[in-house]
């Protein structure tokens, strides 16, 4: 995935990267790039996804037999 990088000098001489297609919040640029992020957002998701299903999997299998005591 390749990013359009725009360089942008400032009054001070300063250059400042701007990507234009960046979806990675402030907080996390250090440690993420765009593809990076895309990754790791599909692996978070595919986790909480897992995590609902089998509480509902095992809540229903509570229901039905319980495994704790009376």
């Amino acid at each position: 995935m390749a990013d359009n990088i725009v360089v942008v000098t400032t009054e001070e001489d300063r250059e400042v990267v701007v990507v234009e297609n960046d979806r990675v919040p402030d907080k996390w640029k250090g440690l993420f790039n765009n593809e990076e992020w895309l990754m790791h957002d599909i692996v978070v998701k595919a986790t909480y996804g897992f995590l609902v299903i089998a509480i509902i999997a095992h809540t229903l299998v509570f229901l039905w037999r319980p495994w704790l005591g009376n």
